[in-house]
């Protein structure tokens, strides 16, 4: 990749550093596999663990020594994609951290950036349609959850992703076969049953 385009990819970074990203609350360890967040929502795990969720309107207010390792982390993994702008791992943590802090047009573009080194990884594209979806771009999520669900077909968080858009659209037969999908792949996934209670109550609705 040429550096110049490290150095464009890398603008929303350096923005984000001068932010601040000061923290209203402690951070905890992004789970390996996480409970539903906003309807139903289950962004997957892809490298390293990250930090959980950073409270929305923290960054601007720097809050407590917490900011000070998420701020070295990024200024860490900046030097590293400049210095290796092909290691899809940085990539994929600097994605990662955005989406964690909610910046989700910012997260969309790092995650592009690591799906063209690591093209077929299910979490990346999980963890990118669920920005999609948070950004409004609903088809681009449905595709890069059916994308995830295609390089692995046991992957459940793309496929509960996908009954969760398709109810956000109203599409309801296609919930449905998502859903049937789901409870095949992993009946015991974690929020199944309320997500099974909310097709239903939308099925109920139309009939």
């Amino acid at each position: 990749m040429k550096r110049e385009h490290v150095a464009f990819l890398l603008g929303g970074l350096a923005f984000g550093i001068l932010f601040g990203f000061g923290l209203a609350h402690a951070i905890a360890n992004r789970p390996g596999t996480a409970p539903a967040q906003e309807a139903g929502e289950i962004p997957s795990p892809a490298g390293p663990p990250a930090p959980s969720q950073i409270p929305s309107g923290g960054m601007a207010n720097a809050g407590g020594g917490g900011a000070a390792p998420m701020l070295a982390e990024l200024q860490r993994l900046q030097q590293q994609v400049r210095d290796h702008p092909d290691d899809g791992a940085a990539w994929t943590r600097i994605a990662n951290l955005y989406h964690d802090a909610e910046m989700f047009p910012q997260a969309v573009g790092f995650y592009e950036k690591a799906l063209t080194l690591l093209p077929n990884d299910p979490n990346i594209l999980t963890d990118l349609g669920v920005c999609y979806r948070r950004v409004g771009e609903p088809e681009k999520a449905l595709d890069a959850f059916a994308r995830a669900e295609k390089a692995d077909p046991t992957h459940w968080q793309s496929v509960y992703n996908q009954v969760v858009v398709y109810g956000d659209l109203k599409r309801q037969p296609e919930a449905e076969a998502a859903l049937r999908r789901l409870e095949a792949v992993n009946p015991q996934a974690p929020g199944l049953a309320d997500l099974r209670q909310a097709v239903e109550r939308a099925k109920a609705g139309r009939s």
